[in-house]
């Protein structure tokens, strides 16, 4: 499987579907380079949420690239797993998909599309690697508090 160079957050999922240029050109230059996107499936599961039903071919769309990777919390009940770490990230971050977007970074060793770099910065520091878009202030169900 290719390196992860990206994140993508909840926040550049819903830009993704309003059509924000600098997702997309994430996705061509990573593709070009041979690696890979990194879709957190609690940040998935928060854009579904925020998006209007008409809007989620977009991100099926997105789920088809195949430079783009869907991935799910490792969930052992006899062991370690990602609950804990992701969990004390998203108390740090304020939401549940943050945290998660992040510790993906983390074990990835990549950077993060977001639309709020403050809450990533939380548990990340300031010198992570973060693209940080806009998300249209006009549709008030797809926002990031």
């Amino acid at each position: 499987m290719s390196r992860p160079y990206y994140v993508l957050d909840t926040g550049a999922l819903l830009a993704y579907a309003q059509g924000v240029e600098v997702i997309g050109e994430t996705l061509v230059e990573v593709a070009d380079a041979g690696g890979s996107v990194v879709v957190p499936l609690v940040c998935l599961l928060e854009a579904y949420s925020l998006l209007d039903h008409a809007e989620h071919d977009y991100l099926q769309m997105l789920r088809q690239n195949p430079a783009v990777r869907v991935v799910s919390p490792v969930l052992r009940t006899d062991q370690v797993d990602d609950c804990a770490m992701i969990g004390g990230m998203a108390r740090h971050t304020g939401r549940l998909g943050a945290g998660h977007a992040a510790y993906v970074a983390l074990v990835s060793s990549a950077g993060i599309v977001t639309s709020r770099a403050d809450q990533l910065r939380q548990v990340l520091g300031d010198g992570w690697p973060i693209v940080e878009v806009r998300v249209s202030p006009n549709r008030p169900r797809a926002t990031i508090d």
